[in-house]
């Protein structure tokens, strides 16, 4: 009864949305889309904060170790959830113990994008020039341990070539030094550089997702080419620290579920590349735990590996 009342009042004060990364990005974008629609839909404010820092380990351990009572929420995604606790030495947080899943936000697929300078159009083109050695190759993503930078070291392995990581605070300012030519290489959501590919400043080479995506439908996927591994693309979620009520979580899933039938979220979600689908909580609990096992074995793969 205590709970069920708890949850009649909630929020009766702010909510902390815990945003893992910097002020710009496809996460920042999504924590005040959802801090926007739930202020409006529950009446009272949600508010962003970043907490950036080692691959999104900091915001998640911020969020881990939180009060469990409804007014501390974040986002999550696969590097942070799935791949950071077997990238990384050690993570301030147990994904499986420490939060409660709210809702499935949606997936992002990523396509492998070359500078309009580099003389080769499509994936066996581009890994008998990396073998050649006639030049240097560097791939930027949004930072280390992120879902790009893992496809760019699994690349590098599977294909047995040879190119530097270079990571950016966020991918908008790793494709700006794509655009320039500075780096080379880059795996973005199609989203992202499709304004690009379309001035011919970047060419596709290959896309990184189960299936081929309707703006590039001629560019093959890895898969097609050879390179199995390639087919979990990232994706986000909205999570609490665990214990909090029940009842709130319920809420809060059912406020998203309603947030993301909206068509002004629908357009923005469709302009950063996230195509969203919807879980119960308990169905976004099973699903990290399986991409926890997918993306295990896509960090031992790739070979990466941090302090």
């Amino acid at each position: 009864m205590a709970l069920g009342v708890h949850a009649q009042s909630y929020p009766n004060k702010v909510v902390k949305v815990i945003v893992p990364s910097g002020t710009s990005g496809t996460m920042d974008l999504l924590g005040r889309e959802f801090a926007l629609a739930f202020n409006t839909q529950l009446g009272k404010p949600f508010v962003v904060e970043n907490k950036a820092g080692a691959g999104g380990n900091i915001g998640m351990g911020v969020l881990a170790h939180a009060p469990a009572d409804g007014y501390t929420i974040g986002l999550g995604a696969a590097n942070a959830l799935a791949a950071n606790p077997f990238l990384y030495a050690s993570v301030p947080f147990d994904t499986q113990k420490d939060f409660a899943p709210i809702a499935f936000i949606g997936r992002m697929q990523f396509v492998l994008v070359a500078q309009q300078s580099v003389p080769a159009d499509n994936l066996k083109e581009l890994i008998a020039l990396m073998k050649s050695k006639k030049m240097n190759f560097n791939f930027g993503s949004s930072g280390i341990g992120n879902t790009a930078h893992l496809f760019g070291e699994l690349l590098k392995q599977r294909a047995g070539v040879e190119m530097e990581h270079i990571p950016f605070k966020s991918s908008g300012e790793a494709i700006q030094e794509l655009v320039a030519g500075r780096i080379q290489l880059q795996f973005a959501s199609p989203a992202e550089v499709m304004p690009h590919i379309r001035r011919g400043v970047l060419k596709p080479i290959a896309i990184a997702a189960g299936n081929r995506v309707e703006s590039l439908p001629q560019t093959p996927t890895l898969s097609e080419m050879g390179f199995a591994g390639f087919e979990s693309p990232t994706w986000f979620g909205i999570l609490a620290p665990a214990g909090t009520p029940k009842e709130i979580i319920t809420l809060l899933n059912q406020e998203a579920k309603v947030a993301t039938q909206q068509a002004s979220m629908k357009m923005r979600l469709a302009q950063a590349g996230v195509e969203p689908a919807y879980m119960t909580p308990e169905q976004f609990r099973s699903f990290i735990a399986e991409e926890m096992k997918r993306w295990e074995a896509i960090v031992k793969q790739s070979g990466a590996r941090l302090n």
